[in-house]
């Protein structure tokens, strides 16, 4: 089987950078190592930690005293962070620069008096830290959702940086047409921007696509989704333990890509698989 793989797919700068940093603390530090909450979306990566002796919490209250704590790279509730602070902790901080954008806007613009407008996950740990940032409640809309009323006449929009750019875009045609004054940041990764117009063009040149990477990564769902919309034989796996020959029944060209939190090693796992298929 011929197999394409995206220019982009695998691990993202921001990503990597995060990763070598936990490689680099748990080889240097005796001290217990700990992330706040799963270091990226990817199981198989967070076993390889676990390893390596790194361990993974929820909250700064499971941290025993003299451990050292990675933030992950979707960044963290400040709170907690003045939890770790006030406990002494030392803390590592592994946020991808990206994700820090949308967190200073939120604060920045919440102190300008804009109600803050989040196209994003409520649920996921970069909406949540970003929201702890912000000097006044904010609204969050999910992607594909409805976008509620809002009593304010001033309204900044932002958005999670693995967003869909068209959701981010239909979110703030909707707010500007109801309010006096809207301000659109785009908040969204180059890199995902980017990811995501290589997974299209990918998806209209072969006859199936399997979207590798961890099933809570929103970025690796947002790529099946824009993959399955061009070319519907597209499959989501984590690895290659999930692949059916019969997906591929009548294919002479399948693409490959994964979302920024997959590490290379499982990408080629997949691709190998793929080129053995008669």
């Amino acid at each position: 089987m011929d197999v394409k793989i995206a220019k982009t797919a695998g691990f993202c700068w921001g990503v990597r950078r995060t990763v070598d940093k936990v490689m680099e603390v748990a080889d240097q530090h005796r001290a217990p190592v700990v992330t706040l909450g799963p270091i990226i979306h990817n199981p198989q990566a967070v076993a390889r930690f676990s390893e390596k002796g790194v361990g993974t919490v929820n909250g700064i209250g499971e941290v025993a005293d003299g451990t050292t704590v990675v933030v992950r790279t979707h960044g963290a509730v400040r709170e907690e962070l003045e939890r770790a602070e006030a406990r002494g902790l030392e803390v590592v901080d592994g946020t991808c620069p990206y994700v820090k954008y949308p967190q200073a806007m939120a604060q920045r613009l919440s102190r300008e008096g804009y109600h803050i407008v989040i196209v994003g996950d409520a649920n996921h740990a970069e909406i949540k830290g970003v929201i702890s940032y912000s000097e006044q409640p904010c609204t969050v809309v999910k992607p594909g959702g409805p976008v509620p009323e809002i009593k304010a006449k001033k309204v900044a929009v932002i958005a999670q940086t693995t967003c869909i750019g068209a959701e981010f875009e239909r979110v703030v045609g909707v707010l500007a047409l109801r309010h006096k004054e809207v301000r659109a940041v785009n908040t969204i990764c180059n890199d995902t921007e980017e990811r995501q117009a290589d997974a299209r063009a990918l998806a209209s040149e072969v006859d199936a696509v399997v979207v590798v990477g961890g099933k809570n990564s929103a970025n690796t769902r947002h790529l099946a989704e824009i993959c399955r919309a061009i070319q519907p034989r597209t499959w989501h796996v984590e690895t290659e333990a999930e692949l059916e020959a019969a997906w591929f029944d009548g294919c002479r060209v399948v693409g490959l890509s994964a979302g920024a939190s997959t590490p290379d090693w499982v990408v080629e796992g997949v691709a190998a698989w793929l080129r053995a298929l008669r």
